[in-house]
């Protein structure tokens, strides 16, 4: 079962540093995975569509017309990361015009249908290999003041970027393929 003592521990089992039970057992190793953790595993789910972390709502109308050039404002969800689309409809289709200002998404729809990058916080939740890419990006960013070592940061570097190509790839085969709608010219022959 995977845990954040886990990826942080894979972590500094990368750069040679003592493990940890906890994120909060007072250790610097513990301090500094508690310190990272959450904001480079939420900088690595805003990277990518990751499709463990991709997921759809229907956004609840904010009332009071927006003061930008939108004629509604919705909230966006507590687990928000980054928008991928939004739709008047729950068919996918009816692609918006919208801007995000800070918690809220605007729109000139009456309805909007959010597909987005949700923080995912439990590590079970993620795929094996975005576990494993988060581990070197962990140790990347310990190995300086755990190790003091600036190459041993450059070598996680480089094992954090062939871990995340990996875990990109792996996740864009599962994905089906988007469909297109076809056009007059292919289907009038």
């Amino acid at each position: 079962m995977a845990s954040e003592v886990g990826i942080c521990n894979s972590a500094l089992i990368k750069i040679g540093a003592a493990r940890i039970t906890s994120l909060t057992e007072g250790s610097k190793n513990a301090n500094l995975c508690n310190e990272q953790y959450a904001k480079l595993r939420d900088s690595e789910l805003r990277g990518h569509t990751w499709n463990f972390a991709k997921t759809r709502v229907k956004l609840a109308q904010i009332s009071g017309a927006p003061v930008s050039g939108f004629d509604y404002h919705y909230q966006l969800p507590t687990d928000w990361l980054r928008a991928i689309a939004a739709y008047d409809s729950d068919a996918d289709q009816g692609v918006l015009t919208y801007e995000i200002k800070g918690d809220r998404l605007l729109a000139d729809s009456t309805d909007v249908y959010l597909v987005y990058v949700r923080q995912v916080t439990d590590p079970n939740d993620m795929d094996a290999m975005f576990r494993e890419a988060l581990a070197y990006r962990l140790a990347a960013e310990l190995a300086i003041p755990i190790a003091s070592s600036g190459s041993l940061h450059d070598r996680m570097m480089r094992g954090f970027g062939s871990a995340l190509r990996r875990a990109k790839s792996a996740d864009a085969i599962e994905d089906f393929p988007e469909q297109f709608p076809s056009s007059p010219w292919v289907t009038g022959r």
